[in-house]
């Protein structure tokens, strides 16, 4: 605004909050809605509760293991997306239940296999695989869902002769690893890639005609009012990387909800249809952009003063609820749901609230903060914040 300068916002899937704006005129919508190399690719739903009755209990569905086997003899390339990292996402005794976690967060410890390592995704602490249950004594140790890692070694058990390449924070620790690694594909060094998020968005392969989505079902599911749009943005985006060039794309969505809406819209490409059914839930419901929310957390290395740090900050918050009566739409303390990190206990408030009076209860909620504080717990604000976690 200083400079008198444009400002662009791009994407083929806008947050809910900018394509309301645009719909509403306060930004101006361009839309491109023809590819400019021709058609999305054909996105398959494969119903993966179908698949475990027909007796395939794999990680690949009977349609993207024969998929793959044809993309690969026509010497055309592949990329499956998995958004989780490592070979497990958790360590569990199948005789007493324990499962493995890391003894400065409140999180379940991943394996990595590579290494034969657990590790943790919050703080990066490392620990020694179980040989046997610290609880009970079992041998009997069960992992939980697969990560790229275990990805990329059943697909070297049906392809021992292709090379496989995979794509995540722990392929790309070092400076050059990323635009290694795309090359290598670009170039036709490997057929098929294997990651997460970071091959979802922004690249170009034209020899890629085929995408696999596995567990399309784990980000729906979380905590969080913006799981199904972040969903839908994930799976649309990564569908993306499929027929960017004169070969037709195919794209194989596996998932255990086959009939959930997200999955229908993104399927059809249709953002139109999952912004109105979206929108209207988030009205009904009083959730962003209708109102706003804001977190008030807590941390420390002591968990009793962050209790009374919590207590004593909710108590000079509460009467704005009569003070705001209808305008607060929600109140309350509680435990967050990542409890410790890196030895720090951390506890919040959340509050949502119409945007009328938005200014005027932020204002009070920053001052009652202060006037609650207490020494040695860490007290920090976000407004609509991208992680509820």
């Amino acid at each position: 605004e200083y400079n008198g300068g444009k400002v662009i916002l791009g994407s083929a899937t806008p947050s809910i909050e900018s394509f309301l704006l645009a719909k509403r005129g306060q930004y101006e919508l361009v839309r491109m809605d023809e590819r400019i190399s021709g058609n999305m690719p054909d996105m398959h739903i494969v119903d993966m509760k179908q698949e475990i009755i027909s007796g395939n209990n794999g990680i690949f569905s009977a349609e993207l293991t024969a998929s793959l086997k044809d993309t690969v003899a026509r010497g055309e390339q592949a990329m499956i997306f998995l958004n989780r990292r490592g070979h497990s996402s958790f360590v569990m005794c199948k005789k007493c239940g324990y499962t493995a976690k890391c003894t400065d967060c409140d999180i379940t410890l991943t394996y990595h296999s590579a290494d034969n390592k657990l590790k943790c995704h919050y703080c990066g602490k490392r620990y020694k695989m179980l040989d046997c249950c610290p609880e009970c004594g079992s041998r009997e140790i069960r992992y939980g869902k697969i990560g790229t890692q275990r990805v990329v070694e059943e697909l070297k058990k049906i392809f021992p002769d292709i090379n496989i390449l995979r794509m995540d924070n722990e392929t790309t620790a070092t400076k050059t690893a990323y635009l290694d690694i795309l090359g290598a594909f670009a170039s036709g060094e490997a057929q098929i890639l294997v990651g997460t998020q970071m091959i979802a968005k922004g690249h170009d392969f034209p020899n890629v005609t085929l995408v696999g989505i596995l567990d399309a079902d784990m980000s729906l599911y979380f905590s969080d009012y913006r799981s199904a749009e972040r969903t839908f943005q994930l799976v649309t985006q990564v569908a993306g990387r499929a027929g960017r060039a004169a070969k037709l794309g195919k794209v194989i969505l596996q998932t255990y909800s086959p009939n959930h809406y997200v999955f229908r819209f993104a399927a059809r490409y249709d953002y139109d249809g999952f912004f109105d059914k979206e929108n209207n839930t988030r009205l009904v419901s009083d959730f962003p952009p209708y109102t706003t929310i804001m977190r008030i957390m807590m941390s420390g290395a002591d968990e009793d003063k962050v209790i009374e740090c919590a207590k004593a900050i909710y108590l000079k918050i509460k009467p704005l609820k009569d003070k705001y009566d209808y305008d607060i739409v929600y109140m309350q303390a509680m435990k967050s749901p990542v409890g410790k990190i890196e030895n720090k206990f951390r506890y919040q408030i959340l509050l949502r609230f119409k945007r009328v009076r938005e200014r005027n209860i932020i204002a009070d909620a920053y001052k009652a903060m202060e006037e609650g504080k207490t020494k040695g717990v860490s007290v920090f604000a976000e407004i609509n914040p991208q992680n509820l976690n």
